[in-house]
């Protein structure tokens, strides 16, 4: 049993090293994960009139900025983006619009694209009003764009009817995004 217990330790510190945290910090995360996962189970495959209410808690930080590729570590973000991102606003279904299809969800599309398990998560995650941080929008082919991260919460915020959605763009595309949507930017 204390082997089994030496190498929990050695693969926590591990992922605790590999994300950047304290092994205290990645502990707690590890825990909330779990209980998050566990009520998520109940969600998968729902109508969305059977979820608990969501609110977006978005969280516009620089710091939050490296979440929007869905768990790039602190190390990685500032090594491949220096500058970070800059923030927008944009309707929703202006931005659907423009969607390729590998990101976009058509009507039908909520549980039959993406994960699923992710998505629950996300549902009950949202529902206790947790900080989560904006989609990041790129250009794509043939005048559309596309999401490199935040899927699970664009389609959410459409399966609710969210008028409005913040979105971070790289610097050296904001010209060309410009072309494809109208953006409220935001200093």
């Amino acid at each position: 049993m204390e082997l089994n217990m030496d190498m929990d330790e050695i693969i926590d510190n591990i992922f605790a090293d590999n994300a950047g945290e304290t092994l205290e910090s990645y502990r707690s995360k590890k825990i909330l994960h779990s209980r998050i996962s566990s009520e998520a189970n109940q969600y998968i495959e729902t109508d969305s009139s059977d979820w608990p209410p969501i609110t977006f808690n978005w969280d516009l930080s620089k710091e939050g900025q490296r979440f929007s590729l869905d768990g790039e570590n602190e190390s990685n973000f500032k090594t491949h983006y220096p500058e970070g991102f800059i923030l927008g606003k944009v309707e929703l279904h202006a931005l659907n619009s423009k969607l390729c299809h590998f990101s976009r969800r058509d009507k039908g599309e909520l549980w039959t694209v993406g994960c699923k398990s992710s998505l629950a998560y996300l549902i009950v995650y949202l529902s206790e009003k947790r900080p989560i941080s904006p989609p990041l929008v790129k250009p794509h082919l043939m005048g559309e764009v596309m999401l490199m991260g935040g899927h699970h919460r664009y389609a959410i915020a459409k399966e609710i009817g969210e008028k409005y959605i913040p979105i971070y763009v790289e610097p050296k595309y904001r010209k060309e995004i410009d072309k494809l949507m109208e953006i409220d930017w935001i200093s």
